[in-house]
């Protein structure tokens, strides 16, 4: 049996109580240029205390500098731009109806759904719509990390960690219960990807708690 300090129910708690000290943001304003940000949304509650629920893990793994337009890009570019876009429009329109032609045939596979796929004029009102729903129930915080191999190894690890909570459940009007990623709607978290990766170590965490705190103090 695993002790209490590794456990996937105390690293979530952990990774929750340590964001709680970084402002919840609702714009670039003040993000750091390199570092990872974490999704909240409105009606989705931890269960480790009162505070909010991570809903999505995200980086910008490939770039120098880029978590601002990363986030920009989340909130006012398209869904061919923003995997995260697409989940949330793609839920969007199937909670409205789930048999509308842009997720036809099959989920995943509608042009919606499908990356790289043009709107059609049906569909491309939903990227107003998600911008929409995007400023107005989601937040952010952000941490510094400037090293992209560190970053993208805490990016993995902490989608792991907080999918395998034990404890954290979605609300019962999550958006995300009409996403066509089984992956998404299990884990509880708008990603698709790492969910099944190595978790955080007892010395990653650790770290990741400082890199929090770094971020916090500006050093």
């Amino acid at each position: 049996m695993s002790s209490p300090l590794t456990s996937a129910e105390e690293t979530c708690a952990r990774i929750h109580a340590a964001l709680s000290s970084l402002p919840l943001r609702r714009s670039t304003d003040g993000v750091p240029s390199d570092g990872l940000y974490f999704f909240y949304e409105d009606g989705e509650i931890n269960s480790h205390g009162s505070g909010p629920r991570i809903v999505r893990v995200g980086n910008h793994p490939r770039s120098v500098g880029g978590l601002r337009n990363r986030l920009r890009n989340h909130y006012s570019g398209n869904k061919n731009g923003s995997v995260f876009r697409k989940l949330l429009g793609g839920a969007h329109i199937r909670r409205r109806n789930p048999c509308d032609p842009c997720l036809l045939p099959e989920p995943g596979q509608g042009h919606w759904e499908q990356h790289g796929k043009r709107t059609c004029s049906r569909c491309k009102p939903v990227e107003q719509e998600v911008s929409r729903l995007l400023r107005e129930r989601f937040s952010f915080r952000c941490v510094r990390i400037v090293g992209r191999t560190e970053r993208n190894r805490l990016e993995q690890a902490l989608i792991a960690s907080l999918a395998r909570c034990p404890k954290c459940e979605a609300s019962a009007s999550w958006l995300g219960r009409y996403a066509y990623s089984p992956r998404v709607q299990q884990s509880v978290l708008w990603n698709s990807d790492f969910i099944d990766s190595v978790p955080l170590t007892v010395t990653e965490l650790v770290r990741f708690e400082n890199l929090v705190q770094q971020t916090t103090t500006g050093t």
